[in-house]
C-alpha cells in the first residue's frame, strides 16, 4: 500500500523509491500482481462491452471493421477474448522488458522487469476501469433498408475513451522510460530506443492476437 501511495503522489519520480521498498522476490510478486490486475480490468471492462482494442487502437480486417466484429460477438466470447488479449499483452511486455534489459546491457534483474511491466500497465488498467463505468461507445444495432446491420458510435463516449487512452499510453511510456533508466540500469541515451522497441513488439503481438481471435 505504501508503494501505491508513493506512485500515486509522484508516478515517475517515485517509481525507483517504490521499487526499493521491496526485496527482489517481493518486487517480482508485486509486479505480477499489477499485471494480473490489468488482466482483470480488461475482463471487467469486457463485461460492459469495452475491449482493449476498442480503446483507440484502430485496425482493419478486410471489408469488416474491428468495431463491428467485436459488436457481433456474444458476451462470453468477448470476455474470453479480452482475457486472452490482456494476458498476452502483459506476458509479452514482461518478456520484452527482460530482453530489452539484456540487449541494451542494463544492470537490473528479473524482479525489476516484472515491476516495470506491472507498473506501466496500471494507467491502461485505469482507462479500462473508466470503460467499465461508462460502458461501450457502440449504440444498439440497426438494420437498414437492405437488411444490413449497422452500429452507431456514441461520439462522447468514444471521445472520452480515446482521449483517456492517449493519456494512459503517455503515462505508460514515461513509466517504462523511467523504469529502464532508474531500475533496469539502461543508459538514458538507450532507454528511449528500448521503450520504443518494447512498445512496438507488445502492440504488434496484441494486434496479432486480436486478428487471430476474430
Amino acid at each position: 500500500m505504501e508503494a501505491l501511495k508513493v506512485l500515486r503522489r509522484n508516478p515517475l519520480g517515485g517509481l525507483r523509491a517504490s521499487f526499493t521498498m521491496f526485496d527482489p522476490h517481493r518486487a517480482l510478486v508485486v509486479g505480477g500482481i499489477f499485471c494480473v490486475f490489468f488482466v482483470l480490468a480488461a475482463m471487467l471492462a469486457a463485461m460492459r462491452g469495452v475491449g482493449i482494442i476498442g480503446l483507440g487502437m484502430a485496425m482493419d480486417l478486410g471489408n469488416v471493421s474491428l468495431t463491428e466484429n467485436f459488436a457481433s460477438l456474444t458476451r462470453g466470447s468477448f470476455i474470453i477474448k479480452a482475457f486472452l488479449q490482456g494476458l498476452g499483452f502483459a506476458a509479452t511486455l514482461i518478456v520484452a522488458c527482460a530482453l530489452a534489459r539484456i540487449v541494451f546491457r542494463g544492470n537490473g534483474q528479473l524482479a525489476g522487469d516484472f515491476y516495470i511491466a506491472g507498473v506501466s500497465l496500471l494507467p491502461l488498467a485505469a482507462i479500462l476501469l473508466v470503460g467499465l463505468v461508462l460502458g461501450p461507445d457502440i449504440g444498439s444495432p440497426r438494420s437498414d433498408v437492405a437488411g444490413r446491420t449497422t452500429y452507431t458510435v456514441l461520439v462522447w463516449k468514444d471521445a472520452v475513451l480515446k482521449v483517456g487512452t492517449v493519456f494512459a499510453l503517455a503515462y505508460s511510456t514515461l513509466l517504462l522510460y523511467t523504469g529502464y533508466s532508474k531500475i533496469a540500469g539502461i543508459a538514458e541515451e538507450k532507454a528511449a530506443l528500448a521503450v520504443s522497441s518494447v512498445l512496438a513488439v507488445s502492440l504488434l503481438v496484441l494486434s496479432v492476437i486480436a486478428r487471430n481471435l476474430l
